[in-house]
């Protein structure tokens, strides 16, 4: 199975296709495969942007990755909410830890939003309109 990559890594999207389908995320290796005209070649995965790496002993970034590749995409407001809540449930179910999990919610739906326009905001990866 294809690993994960770790924080500072540069993914190719195509490769990120061929990650997310290894692990059995399907409806996101689809999104990317849609997108890939709108999305850049290759980009640095930086883990969960701004926040922990690890989590008492658990690697979340793992779980990171995922929200990343949806965070990529970009979509609707629907779309970042569903992303959002399954880093929290991914987070959980790795560390069950409740707290970290939710305080990690909070600050994705804050600091994630699109309008912010950071490199780890809601749609980074959509190329602007020519």
């Amino acid at each position: 199975m294809m690993e994960i990559p770790k924080p500072g890594t540069t993914v190719s999207t195509k490769d990120a296709i061929a990650i997310c389908n290894a692990h059995g995320k399907t409806d996101l290796a689809r999104r990317l495969q849609d997108n890939l005209d709108r999305l850049p070649a290759e980009w640095i995965f930086d883990g969960c942007s701004c926040w922990y790496q690890t989590w008492r002993g658990h690697p979340v970034y793992q779980v990171c990755f995922w929200h990343d590749v949806a965070y990529l995409i970009g979509g609707d407001e629907a779309m970042r909410l569903e992303a959002d809540l399954e880093l929290a449930l991914g987070l959980v179910r790795m560390t069950r830890s409740v707290d970290f999990a939710e305080i990690t919610l909070a600050g994705v739906r804050i600091g994630g939003a699109g309008a912010w326009r950071k490199n780890f905001s809601w749609g980074y990866g959509q190329k602007a309109a020519a």
